[in-house]
């Protein structure tokens, strides 16, 4: 008898410790999902903490709301091939006049960071009074043929006329409509705007400017592309013109437009992540950013000389203790959008 009433208090007391640990597990569970729903909120847009500006315009259905000193972010669907592709456009406007204030278009990197590629510009936004749009490309809609080489063909590492896109298809032609875009939210006046890139940008800039030298882009600032499409005829696209479709006239009005390659003086790095190597880049273009440039811009100036034609590319004195750093080029490019402020 004595045994089993020893029993039944053994098994009342673990009965009793089950029941207790149940009751931490729920009580538990109830307090993490408070703390889930008390700390989300699925309508707070993220805003970079290390830049002074004002809230965030919030994204609706009836389009963005650029006003004077606001920054923000709003979606942009183009018409026609792809009308089924909506991208996010960064943005800040300073304080001032908007409908005549000048308009900056920065273009991310391989990492597709344009919110960062908008907040770099935003002090020097504020004080050269200049608007700034940073369009971003994200690798789930835009592949790299699609953004570094604009979608020109469909399969740019191995170009024929079979593969050559409409240039209503290349991704270059998003600019244009997305400046008027801009325009008519701001009811603005602006003619043209202005364009940086770095990086996978710069290369998106340059090819731009190459294959679309009629757009209402006015100057590009290209820093540190990791490769380029240089204006040679002996070389296969996307290294050079061969198959590329570009022709004489084309090439020579893109000559004309205003391009700074824009080098950093460190940037010498051959086993830089995500660099291009092959035999055909590494023998005609050379093995690191800075020596690239340097030879896009050497051969783009020959060309030109043969064709006899107008050349208003500039190569930028080279950054000093720089290296691939875009905040550190966006710095020293400003004097070369915005000169005169």
């Amino acid at each position: 008898m004595a045994g089993l009433q020893k029993n039944v208090r053994k098994l009342r007391i673990q009965l009793s410790l089950i029941i207790k640990m149940k009751a931490i597990k729920c009580f538990s569970v109830i307090c993490l999902f408070i703390f889930i729903c008390c700390s989300t909120d699925n309508n707070q847009e993220y805003t970079n903490t290390n830049v002074n500006t004002t809230p965030v315009s919030q994204i609706d259905n009836t389009g963005p709301i650029l006003t004077s000193n606001s920054t923000g972010v709003f979606r942009f669907t183009a018409n026609g091939f792809f009308s089924n592709r909506t991208i996010n456009v960064y943005y800040h406007i300073p304080d001032g006049d908007i409908t005549s204030m000048p308009i900056l278009m920065s273009f991310h990197g391989g990492s597709r960071n344009a919110d960062d590629y908008r907040d770099y510009w935003v002090n020097m936004a504020n004080n050269s009074n200049f608007m700034v749009f940073a369009p971003e490309f994200e690798s789930g809609d835009f592949s790299s043929d699609e953004y570094n080489l604009g979608n020109i063909f469909d399969d740019g590492d191995n170009p024929s006329s079979g593969t050559y896109n409409p240039i209503e298809e290349w991704t270059f032609s998003m600019l244009d409509p997305l400046f008027e875009y801009v325009k008519s939210k701001i009811k603005g006046t602006q003619e043209t705007y202005n364009g940086w890139g770095h990086s996978a940008g710069s290369q998106f800039l340059h090819r731009f400017v190459m294959f679309i030298p009629n757009s209402k882009l006015n100057i590009a600032v290209c820093s540190n592309a990791g490769w380029y499409t240089v204006p040679e005829s002996e070389i296969n696209f996307p290294y050079g013109l061969d198959q590329s479709q570009l022709d004489t006239n084309k090439l020579n009005l893109a000559f004309s437009k205003k391009l700074y390659v824009h080098l950093a003086e460190d940037d010498t790095n051959p086993n830089s992540s995500s660099l291009r190597h092959n035999e055909i880049v590494d023998d005609q273009q050379g093995l690191h950013r800075r020596a690239r440039g340097r030879y896009f811009y050497a051969t783009s100036e020959d060309t030109a000389n043969q064709n006899q034609t107008e050349f208003n590319w500039i190569k930028t004195d080279e950054v000093p203790n720089v290296s691939h750093q875009g905040m550190l080029m966006a710095q020293d490019a400003v004097r070369y959008l915005y000169p005169e402020n």
